[in-house]
Protein backbone atom coordinates (compact mmCIF):
# COMPACT_ATOMS: atom_id res chain seq x y z
CA UNK A 1 0.00 0.00 0.00
CA UNK A 2 1.76 3.68 -0.74
CA UNK A 3 0.79 6.78 0.88
CA UNK A 4 -1.03 9.79 -0.95
CA UNK A 5 0.71 12.59 -2.00
CA UNK A 6 -0.30 15.09 0.66
CA UNK A 7 0.75 12.09 3.81
CA UNK A 8 4.72 12.33 2.44
CA UNK A 9 7.40 14.14 3.83
CA UNK A 10 7.35 18.02 1.69
CA UNK A 11 11.00 17.37 1.91
CA UNK A 12 12.20 14.14 1.07
CA UNK A 13 9.33 12.42 -0.01
CA UNK A 14 9.08 9.45 2.11
CA UNK A 15 5.75 7.94 3.69
CA UNK A 16 4.82 8.02 7.22
CA UNK A 17 6.63 5.62 9.33
CA UNK A 18 9.92 6.00 7.10
CA UNK A 19 12.93 7.40 8.10
CA UNK A 20 13.69 10.85 6.41
CA UNK A 21 16.32 10.72 3.48
CA UNK A 22 19.68 12.19 4.52
CA UNK A 23 19.56 15.80 3.42
CA UNK A 24 16.09 16.30 4.46
CA UNK A 25 15.25 20.02 5.51
CA UNK A 26 11.88 18.76 7.87
CA UNK A 27 13.72 16.33 9.49
CA UNK A 28 14.63 16.26 13.13
CA UNK A 29 17.42 15.78 15.05
CA UNK A 30 16.65 12.77 17.36
CA UNK A 31 18.75 14.40 19.97
CA UNK A 32 18.04 17.68 19.88
CA UNK A 33 14.67 18.01 17.85
CA UNK A 34 15.91 20.63 16.35
CA UNK A 35 16.38 20.79 12.18
CA UNK A 36 19.05 17.63 11.48
CA UNK A 37 20.24 19.68 8.38
CA UNK A 38 21.99 21.64 11.22
CA UNK A 39 23.36 19.05 13.65
CA UNK A 40 26.51 17.22 14.18
CA UNK A 41 25.43 13.90 15.51
CA UNK A 42 25.83 12.06 12.14
CA UNK A 43 23.13 9.55 10.36
CA UNK A 44 21.85 8.32 14.08
CA UNK A 45 20.12 11.04 14.89
CA UNK A 46 17.26 10.67 12.01
CA UNK A 47 13.72 10.39 12.77
CA UNK A 48 10.81 9.33 11.33
CA UNK A 49 8.22 10.81 9.19
CA UNK A 50 5.15 10.57 10.97
CA UNK A 51 2.61 12.05 8.21
CA UNK A 52 2.53 16.24 9.98
CA UNK A 53 4.99 18.56 9.99
CA UNK A 54 7.28 18.12 13.31
CA UNK A 55 5.70 19.25 16.57
CA UNK A 56 2.19 20.35 15.06
CA UNK A 57 0.91 17.06 17.09
CA UNK A 58 2.17 18.34 20.13
CA UNK A 59 1.42 21.86 19.35
CA UNK A 60 -2.37 20.49 18.75
CA UNK A 61 -2.25 18.76 22.11
CA UNK A 62 -0.72 21.82 24.18
CA UNK A 63 -3.81 24.10 22.95
CA UNK A 64 -0.92 26.25 20.99
CA UNK A 65 -2.63 28.17 17.79
CA UNK A 66 -1.71 31.36 16.37
CA UNK A 67 -2.65 33.64 13.11
CA UNK A 68 -1.60 36.28 11.60
CA UNK A 69 -3.01 39.67 12.52
CA UNK A 70 -2.56 42.32 9.90
CA UNK A 71 -0.89 45.41 11.43
CA UNK A 72 0.17 43.18 14.92
CA UNK A 73 1.77 39.71 13.64
CA UNK A 74 1.47 36.64 14.68
CA UNK A 75 -0.84 36.21 17.52
CA UNK A 76 -2.07 33.60 20.05
CA UNK A 77 -5.39 32.32 19.74
CA UNK A 78 -8.04 29.29 20.09
CA UNK A 79 -7.56 26.36 17.53
CA UNK A 80 -11.35 27.66 16.32
CA UNK A 81 -10.31 31.10 15.47
CA UNK A 82 -10.16 31.86 11.71
CA UNK A 83 -6.78 31.20 10.20
CA UNK A 84 -5.55 29.43 13.06
CA UNK A 85 -2.56 27.21 12.23
CA UNK A 86 -0.28 25.61 15.26
CA UNK A 87 2.26 27.38 17.05
CA UNK A 88 5.74 26.05 16.77
CA UNK A 89 7.37 29.20 18.32
CA UNK A 90 5.09 28.74 21.30
CA UNK A 91 5.90 25.29 21.40
CA UNK A 92 9.58 25.66 21.17
CA UNK A 93 9.43 28.53 23.80
CA UNK A 94 7.47 26.59 26.63
CA UNK A 95 8.83 22.86 25.66
CA UNK A 96 11.54 20.77 24.96
CA UNK A 97 12.71 17.99 23.36
CA UNK A 98 12.29 14.33 25.20
CA UNK A 99 14.75 12.43 23.03
CA UNK A 100 13.62 9.42 25.25
CA UNK A 101 10.06 10.07 23.68
CA UNK A 102 10.83 11.97 20.20
CA UNK A 103 8.63 14.35 21.11
CA UNK A 104 8.08 17.94 22.42
CA UNK A 105 6.70 17.90 26.05
CA UNK A 106 5.86 20.97 28.48
CA UNK A 107 8.23 22.40 30.52
CA UNK A 108 7.94 21.41 34.01
CA UNK A 109 5.80 24.11 36.25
Amino acid sequence: MTADADQLCPSCGVAPGNLHEKRCDVARCAATGRQRSGCHHGDGCNTMWTGQYPGFAEAIEYGYFARLVPGAGWQECAADAPDAIPDLNRLYRDCHWDPRTQRMVRHAR
